[in-house]
């Protein structure tokens, strides 16, 4: 498909990013990507682990997970879709979709297969197949490319549906162009009621694509993102104390009202990512700019690779320090996110000598003697 394909005027363009706002972006995907991390150290327990009296780790591991790990999600799919915009005006709708197949795709199968044979090898060491998917169409989709239900390396849905919204952008340009409420209410809509539809993984995630798109669009100076940004960063305290709330009280998430849930959850990534983009500009003025835009060409490995890690590293460590609830817990839950930290540079930099393993490992991106993160990257 073309440009005029989707009728866009030969005359749309978008500003150039300023420079602040592309620092703040590469400070922003290595801060949120490692706050994901937390996410996926398994607890080793059944249980729910938020159905618990709340102790100080328990109130710590729910910040890390539930309000600042899971939410960070929001804030690179908005970078994701304020940078889309530029990629579908300048090079039109067919290479933009061939590009995000070889980025997004491509390392989801990637990681996928390697998860998969990783745990045939597994499996034929210890005789525990349990996580081993049916070896069936279904089951194989599922497990490669997460069609229905989870991707074997679970936090890679984020690329499966990331590349769905990429498929969207061009009709979501033009009702943000045209009809930006109704098609922003539409949005809100699909978050609230499209999960059976199986578009999406999250169907939240399309929302917050579109958003960026929106502010990309309307072309919003940093200064104005900004001032939205404060406001939504002053709801976060009310949202935090909410769910903090929710947590204290051992109300479980997973038994309130689908609409009230997925409601609240909405409002605490949205004022969430205001959180986090205001923290970047602290980090900018900081001496720790240099130490996370240092990082960010790593960031993507990270967040690909992290998973895997932790599903076998967390076999010994759980042995060792023992599952949720014990007092030894908590080296777990904070060594394993630094061990994927270091496994993500030393990793990309033994893959970086082989084309094919950038290729398929890492979108692509090579590391540079001196990595600088191209603008099409921060949208990947």
């Amino acid at each position: 498909m073309t440009k005029s394909a989707y009728s866009l005027a030969p005359n749309d363009s978008v500003a150039p990013v300023a420079k602040e706002v592309s620092e703040r972006i590469k400070i922003a995907r290595t801060l949120c990507i490692f706050f994901m991390t937390f996410v996926h150290v398994q607890p080793g327990i059944a249980e729910n682990v938020y159905d618990r009296d709340a102790g100080f780790f328990d109130i710590v591991y729910f910040i890390l997970t539930r309000l600042m790990g899971l939410s960070s999600v929001s804030l690179l799919s908005i970078v994701s879709g304020y940078f889309i915009v530029s990629s579908l005006l300048k090079a039109g709708a067919s290479p933009l979709f061939a590009s995000k197949f070889k980025t997004l795709v491509v390392p989801l199968v990637a990681w996928n297969v390697l998860m998969l044979a990783l745990l045939a090898a597994y499996g034929v060491m210890s005789g525990n197949w349990q996580d081993f998917p049916e070896l069936n169409v279904g089951g194989l989709a599922n497990a490669l490319f997460a069609v229905t239900e989870w991707p074997l390396v679970v936090p890679l849905w984020f690329l499966r549906d990331l590349f769905v919204c990429c498929l969207f952008a061009p009709l979501l340009y033009l009702g943000l162009r045209r009809l930006p409420v109704a098609t922003i209410l539409l949005l809100v809509a699909f978050t609230l009621f499209g999960e059976d539809l199986y578009i999406l993984q999250r169907p939240q995630l399309m929302l917050f694509f579109g958003l960026g798109m929106w502010l990309r669009i309307g072309r919003f100076s940093g200064e104005a993102i900004d001032r939205v940004a404060t406001f939504l960063a002053i709801g976060l305290v009310v949202m935090a104390a909410i769910f903090l709330t929710i947590r204290i009280e051992r109300i479980l998430l997973s038994e309130m009202d689908e609409t009230l849930r997925l409601t609240l959850d909405t409002l605490l990534r949205v004022t969430m990512a205001a959180g986090f983009w205001k923290l970047t500009e602290l980090i900018r003025r900081s001496a720790l700019s240099e130490l996370f835009t240092r990082f960010e060409p790593y960031a993507f490995f990270l967040f690909c690779s992290h998973a895997i890690l932790f599903n076998f590293a967390g076999i010994v460590f759980r042995r060792a320090f023992g599952n949720y609830g014990s007092d030894l817990f908590p080296i777990t839950f904070f060594v394993l996110p630094c061990l994927a930290v270091i496994a993500a540079i030393i990793g990309l930099s033994v893959a970086n000598r082989s084309a094919i393993l950038v290729f398929l490992f890492n979108a692509g991106h090579r590391l540079r003697t001196r990595p600088v993160a191209t603008m099409e990257r921060a949208s990947a």
